[in-house]
């Protein structure tokens, strides 16, 4: 692990409007395991960021590359997307914090550097946990036919989740061969907590996991909540009136349960000393959406209108932007394999739908969807939710996909794990 906590005063994340960090609840970390077998070596790094954007993600990869010696194709560099942590991309009201940046690429490098050093032999296994608790849709159909994201607990209007959830918590352990538990790589559908002060860095219930495990394990033990298909999946229940919690315990209690998940599993684990390692990946070019004809003019005159709300004025430029924008991206998708535990990743928020249609095209018992990884591009509904609508498919720099991306990436990457599985 290294430590990538900013200074008091940074901006945060996670917010269409600018805010900043007025005080450090827990510290934020990279955290690094690295793998060898058979001759390959890879790598999976997790930073307690929101997101980061290609350009970024590209030089991390290169530092854990050039660190732990290995080809940056096999060098996995994903988020927790904690609503916590300093701005790391140009978007709405947010500013990438370019000095932090660069201080944190360092640190990727030394954790990296550090968790190659400590190769030593050992054995994995993989598992496949299941919390059906915390994770709820957060898209609704509404009695007056539309779909909304939190539409409000208790709201009369609700007819019922648009969406599905997905409790499985897919995981990679890992133990020395006289059984010391040195690591383990799990990964679970579901948005930050976000139950602390929205003006207080934290790693949110990803950190808290983190700890709860090394005080479980031991505190060599390494330990990484990857983020899941949860781009409409969050951990607020409409339906029901909210338990009132202090500050915080909600984010242990969600740590608590998927820290259990991985106790069970490792109690029931069989380790495996020859375990195959391998990793591909190949790249996607993300078609943008645009604004059209009139659609420019009602674009500008929103975003220049001083009687409409920040919000929806921001919105009208955010579209502006994208027209400066070329018609596709790049984007990387990857995959790796441990053994019989196989991983995709993708560089947007992905609904739980394409994580689900994931797992079943996938030939490996164990199959994890790590999303905002190895980049960042933007929510990635369904084909069918984009004709829904809601917040998620509202075309800004966070929404920007065209239709049928999620779909044609899901595709490339289980086509990616069908080799792996073969190789």
């Amino acid at each position: 692990m290294a430590d990538i906590t900013p200074a008091v005063g940074i901006s945060l994340a996670g917010s269409l409007t600018g805010r900043s960090a007025k005080s450090i609840l827990d510290p934020l970390h990279a955290r690094a395991v690295v793998l060898e077998s058979g001759g390959v070596r890879i790598a999976f790094v997790l930073l307690d960021l929101v997101a980061l954007n290609n350009d970024d993600t590209a030089r991390a990869r290169a530092a854990v590359a050039k660190a732990a010696r290995m080809p940056v194709e096999n060098v996995c560099v994903s988020c927790t997307h904690t609503h916590s942590a300093p701005c790391t991309l140009t978007i709405f009201q947010s500013v990438r914090e370019a000095a932090f940046i660069e201080t944190m690429i360092q640190r990727v490098g030394e954790a990296a550097r550090d968790a190659a050093a400590r190769l030593q032999p050992a054995r994995a296994a993989w598992a496949n946990g299941w919390e059906p608790r915390p994770g709820f849709n957060r898209r609704y159909h509404m009695k007056d036919g539309t779909v909304k994201m939190n539409p409000g607990i208790g709201n009369p209007n609700v007819l019922r989740p648009a969406g599905p959830t997905d409790p499985q918590v897919p995981m990679l352990m890992i133990q020395s061969m006289t059984g010391q538990p040195l690591a383990v790589i799990a990964n679970f559908s579901l948005h930050y907590v976000g139950d602390r002060p929205g003006d207080a860095i934290s790693a949110d219930y990803y950190g808290v996991f983190a700890n709860m495990m090394r005080e479980r394990k031991g505190q060599e033990f390494v330990a990484l909540l990857t983020h899941g298909a949860s781009g409409d999946v969050n951990n607020v229940d409409v339906m029901h009136k909210p338990v009132v919690r202090k500050p915080g315990e909600r984010a242990r209690e969600v740590a608590g349960w998927i820290a259990d998940q991985v106790d069970r599993c490792w109690a029931n684990a069989k380790f495996d000393e020859l375990t195959a390692i391998a990793a591909t990946q190949s790249t996607y070019m993300l078609r943008v959406r645009k604004l059209k004809g009139k659609e420019i003019e009602e674009a500008r005159a929103q975003s220049e209108n001083a009687k409409l709300p920040l919000v929806d004025r921001l919105y009208g430029k955010e579209r502006l932007e994208l027209l400066k924008w070329p018609d596709e991206v790049p984007m990387v998708i990857q995959s790796l394999r441990v053994g019989e535990f196989g991983a995709s990743t993708f560089p947007g928020e992905m609904f739980c739908r394409h994580g689900l249609d994931l797992k079943h095209a996938s030939p490996f018992p164990v199959t994890a969807l790590i999303e905002l990884a190895n980049g960042y591009s933007c929510y990635m509904p369904t084909r069918v939710d984009y004709d829904l609508g809601g917040y998620e498919t509202w075309l800004a720099r966070s929404a920007y996909a065209a239709p049928f991306g999620g779909e044609e990436m899901v595709a490339l990457a289980a086509m990616q794990l069908r080799k792996l599985w073969q190789s």
